[in-house]
């Protein structure tokens, strides 16, 4: 399988990835009602960027993550954060190789666009074991952190760890 990852620039980017991310809202598994998960869906269009991915044969896109710089709670001005507000791949196309690349597409994304991310954090569902499996693997990072609050897994990890992490992946090229 081919992959081609794009950072969205124009607006025919960001209709396309917020139209997927509605048709498959239900899969993202957030315990949000509809509107707070649009928000969370488009708020990288206006604070951040979206990364989507697209299988090359026959040309289609099959996942994305939207990131934000800086949190709601400090208004968006700490800046050396990036907030992953959502990740979705297409349940046929979840395999450790597609998850390993959009990985390191990710943290390159975020390092072009702003240097002075420092840290990478993210939310999700505490009741998803396969996902806890996967994610878990940051855990073991040395200064990476899990707490659960309010039923949901919030993971922190410093951005030169992850980019170290990405690093040693193999490559699935």
């Amino acid at each position: 399988m081919s992959l081609q990852f794009r950072i969205s620039q124009f607006e025919m980017d960001m209709e396309l990835y917020i139209a997927f991310l509605l048709e498959h809202h239900d899969e993202l598994n957030l315990p949000y009602s509809f509107a707070m998960k649009l928000s969370f869906i488009a708020s990288p269009l206006v604070l951040g960027k979206a990364l989507m991915i697209f299988n090359e044969e026959p040309y289609e896109m099959i996942g994305t993550a939207g990131f934000v710089y800086g949190t709601g709670a400090h208004d968006y001005e700490d800046q050396h954060i990036c907030q992953v507000e959502v990740a979705f791949i297409q349940k046929a196309y979840r395999r450790t190789s597609v998850f390993a690349k959009g990985l390191k597409e990710l943290v390159q994304a975020i390092k072009a666009d702003n240097e002075a991310v420092q840290q990478v954090q993210f939310w999700t569902p505490v009741d998803q074991p396969e996902l806890d499996r996967l994610l878990g693997r940051f855990t073991l990072l040395p200064h990476a952190t899990k707490s659960i609050v309010n039923n949901m897994a919030f993971y922190t990890i410093p951005f030169d760890e992850l980019e170290s992490y990405c690093n040693r992946l193999r490559d699935f090229s």
